[in-house]
């Protein structure tokens, strides 16, 4: 991953969340993590402050079976 912004969120999902997963392309990185239910309150806070300065995109998928995922999305800068 070379964008230092998508490296900076997947160290913050990494640590708040566990295991994430990526998706490069040419036109952006997209980084997800499943959210568990012990992530507390101010974690979450947290979480949405640091996307809030560093994801160009993100957002927060809740599915029928209570599972949830939070995604970031940064985009590549052009050559």
């Amino acid at each position: 991953m070379s964008s230092p912004k998508a490296c900076a969120i997947a160290a913050m999902f990494t640590s708040a969340l566990g295991a994430i997963r990526e998706n490069e392309t040419p036109e952006r990185i997209r980084i997800e993590a499943e959210v568990t239910a012990a992530l507390g309150e101010t974690s979450r806070l947290e979480i949405l402050q640091f996307l809030t300065g560093n994801a160009d995109r993100f957002g927060h998928s809740i599915n029928k079976d209570g599972t949830s995922l939070i995604w970031a999305e940064v985009d590549r800068e052009d050559p």
